[in-house]
C-alpha cells in the first residue's frame, strides 16, 4: 500500500490501520507497523486514537455508519418484504466481500467466546456472562458489548422488517431475532469460509440465492 503523505495524519492512520488489522487481525497487528505504514509518529497516534482498541474501535465505526445508512436507504426504496429482502442483503453481501477481513477480526476475535463469554438477554438488555464457573473481567465485557452493538446495528434493521412481515403474515410466527441471526450470520460465515465459491457468484446472485431459500425453502417436494 502506498500511502498518499497529502492525507491528513488521522486518515492515514485509519487507512494504515485498515490494512495492517485486515492483513494480520487484532491480536498480531502491531501500533509500529501502523505507526510506520501511516509515516507519523507514534505520539500522534495516541493523540488521535488513544491505544490500540480506540483506533481499531474507531476504524469500526467509520466504516459502519456508512454501511448502516446504506442498509436503510435501500430498504426504504422497497415495497414489498421480498424486494427489501434483497435490498438489503445486496448491500450487506457487498459490504461483507469488500471488508470480509476486518470484519471476520470482529466476530471471531472481538466477540469470540474467551473465558467461554457469551451474550445473553437480562429482561431484554444484551449481558456478557461466562459459560464457565468463572468471571468475565470487567474489561472484556465492555469489549465484548462495544462490537455486539456495533453488528447489532445493521442486524436490527433485518429484525424490523422480520417482525412487520410477520405482523402482516408474509411469513410464519415465530421470533424475529432468531431468524435475523440464523439469516445474517448464516451469510456471513459463508462469505468469511467459502471464498472461493463466493467469488464464483455475483453480489445480485448470491442475494438472490438467500432472499429464494428464505422464503420457499430448498425442499422440492
Amino acid at each position: 500500500m502506498q500511502m498518499d503523505k497529502n492525507l491528513p495524519k488521522d486518515v492515514r492512520i485509519l487507512l494504515a490501520a485498515e490494512e495492517i488489522f485486515s492483513k494480520y487481525g487484532y491480536e498480531k497487528a502491531t501500533l509500529d507497523e501502523i505507526i510506520s505504514l501511516a509515516d507519523v509518529g507514534k505520539g500522534t497516534l495516541y493523540k488521535y486514537f488513544g491505544n490500540k482498541e480506540q483506533l481499531f474501535y474507531k476504524l469500526i465505526q467509520t466504516k459502519n455508519k456508512p454501511f448502516v445508512e446504506a442498509l436503510q436507504n435501500a430498504v426504504a426504496q422497497k415495497d414489498s418484504f421480498a424486494a427489501k429482502l434483497e435490498a438489503y442483503l445486496i448491500v450487506m453481501v457487498r459490504f461483507y466481500k469488500e471488508n470480509a477481513n476486518l470484519w471476520r477480526v470482529i466476530y471471531f476475535e472481538m466477540l469470540n467466546g474467551h473465558n467461554g463469554a457469551i451474550i445473553c438477554l437480562d429482561d431484554g438488555i444484551p449481558v456478557v456472562k461466562s459459560t464457565y464457573a468463572m468471571e468475565v473481567p470487567e474489561e472484556l465485557k465492555e469489549r465484548i458489548l462495544r462490537y455486539h452493538f456495533i453488528l447489532d446495528e445493521a442486524f436490527c434493521i433485518m429484525r424490523k422488517l422480520m417482525y412487520e412481515a410477520i405482523e402482516a403474515k408474509i411469513i410464519k410466527l415465530g421470533p424475529s431475532a432468531i431468524r435475523t441471526n440464523y439469516l445474517l450470520c448464516g451469510i456471513a460465515m459463508v462469505i468469511f469460509h467459502d471464498r472461493d465459491e463466493v467469488e464464483k457468484q455475483t453480489v445480485e446472485e448470491i442475494a438472490r440465492i438467500c432472499v429464494d431459500r428464505f422464503l420457499y425453502g430448498e425442499s422440492l417436494k
